[in-house]
Parts: structure tokens; C-alpha cells; sequence
């Protein structure tokens, strides 16, 4: 009788603990792929400046060049004839 509630205890704990090294090894493959995909190209993301310091809300202005509505600080977006 106390072996057979031993071992559904110990069978209990193996597949909870399986569970939870299972999902801790998942998320860290998940964090390292997205740490691996945010510096796999250098030049492939936008090349005007991060403004994650910036608070509060911004004007934007259009663009003549790329029509497109960007903040006038945010510096060039990299084309040649680009007014910011």
C-alpha cells in the first residue's frame, strides 16, 4: 500500500518537473532566437534614431521625398535628397 502511493508520488513529481524543464527550455530557445534576429542584419531596420528616450508627444510632418509622416527630429531616413 505505501509503495504504490510512493510511487504515484514520484511519477506525479518526474511529470511535473518534466513539464516545467520542458517549458523553461522553450522560452529560453524563444528568448535567444529573438535576441539572435534583432542583431541578424545591421542595416535592416530603419535608419533614423531610436526615440525611446523622447517623452511626450511628437508633430509629425510629411515627408516630400518618401511621403511618409515621421517627427522632424528624428534625423535623416537615409535617402540622398531626405530635408531631415
Amino acid at each position: 500500500m505505501f509503495t504504490k502511493i510512493l510511487l504515484t508520488v514520484v511519477v506525479v513529481a518526474l511529470i511535473w518537473f518534466g513539464f516545467k524543464y520542458a517549458s523553461r527550455v522553450a522560452e529560453l530557445r524563444e528568448k535567444r532566437e529573438a535576441r539572435e534576429r534583432s542583431r541578424a542584419v545591421p542595416g535592416a531596420g530603419p535608419s533614423f534614431r531610436d526615440e525611446v528616450k523622447a517623452a511626450g508627444v511628437k508633430d509629425l510632418a510629411k515627408c516630400p521625398v518618401c511621403n511618409t509622416f515621421r517627427a522632424t527630429d528624428a534625423g535623416s531616413c537615409g535617402r540622398r535628397d531626405c530635408p531631415y
